[in-house]
C-alpha cells in the first residue's frame, strides 16, 4: 500500500470512529416496547377504577387519573438484565411517578415522593431493602430537571446493581439488597392527587 493510500485509509478510519460517537453506541440493540399507537404488550394493575387512566394519543402514552386513584402500566413480559430509556413530560403542578424495575419493590422515582414531600428524581426507592424509603438517593436529577418540558431518562439494571441518568447526568449508582431477579417493567401512576403524564420513545435493551 502507497504511503498516500494509507494516509487516506487512516484519514477515513478517524471519520468513522469519530461519527460513532458513545450515545450511539450506548443505543445499539435497544428496540421499542411501546409502538405509538396502541398498549399492545402492556397491562394496566389493578384493573377496577383504573380503565380511563392510560391511552394512546399522538404516539404518546397518557396516564391521568382524574378519580385520584393510583395504578401502574406493566410489561406482559419480565426481564432480568437491562437497560431502559424514554422520555417523560408532565404539565401537572404536582406528580408521583417512576419506573417499576421488575415487578414490585424497587423504583425509580420521578417527580415528588408522597413520604419526603420534595423532588427525588431518579432516585432509588426501595423500602425492601430496610435501608429508609430512598437508599440511592442524589440530588443531580432534580438539578437537571426541566419543569413542564421534556426530560430523558436512562436506567443500566445490572443483577442487583441500579444506575440512573436523569437528562444525561449520571445520577445513582446503587446495589439493592431485596431486588427481584425478574418481573415486569412498570409505569406508576401515584394514587392520592390528580395527576396526568406523559411518556414517548420507550425503549429497552437486554443485556
Amino acid at each position: 500500500m502507497s504511503h498516500r493510500s494509507f494516509v487516506c485509509l487512516s484519514a477515513l478510519l478517524l471519520t468513522v470512529s469519530v461519527c460513532i460517537s458513545p450515545a450511539a453506541l450506548a443505543h445499539e440493540g435497544m428496540h421499542a416496547i411501546f409502538d405509538g399507537k396502541s398498549l399492545d404488550g402492556w397491562e394496566v394493575r389493578p384493573e377496577k377504577d383504573t380503565e380511563d387512566h392510560w391511552e394512546v394519543i399522538d404516539g404518546k402514552i397518557v396516564c391521568e387519573n382524574e378519580n385520584k386513584k393510583g395504578s401502574v402500566l406493566w410489561t406482559t413480559k419480565d426481564y432480568k438484565d437491562y437497560e431502559i430509556e424514554l422520555d417523560y413530560q408532565t404539565s401537572s403542578e404536582y406528580y408521583d411517578t417512576g419506573v417499576m424495575l421488575r415487578g414490585d419493590g424497587h423504583q425509580v422515582q420521578l417527580g415528588i415522593s408522597g413520604s419526603l414531600k420534595k423532588d427525588m428524581s431518579a432516585c432509588v426507592y426501595a423500602p425492601k431493602d430496610k435501608r429508609g424509603s430512598y437508599p440511592g438517593v442524589s440530588e443531580k436529577g432534580t438539578e437537571v430537571l426541566k419543569l413542564g418540558q421534556w426530560n430523558h431518562l436512562r436506567i443500566v439494571l445490572t443483577g442487583k446493581r441500579i444506575q440512573t441518568f436523569h437528562n444525561g447526568e449520571p445520577c445513582v449508582d446503587y446495589t439493592g439488597v431485596a431486588i427481584n431477579d425478574e418481573g415486569p417493567i412498570g409505569l406508576q401512576l401515584h394514587g392520592g392527587h390528580h395527576m396526568k403524564i406523559q411518556f414517548k420513545n420507550i425503549k429497552v435493551k437486554e443485556l
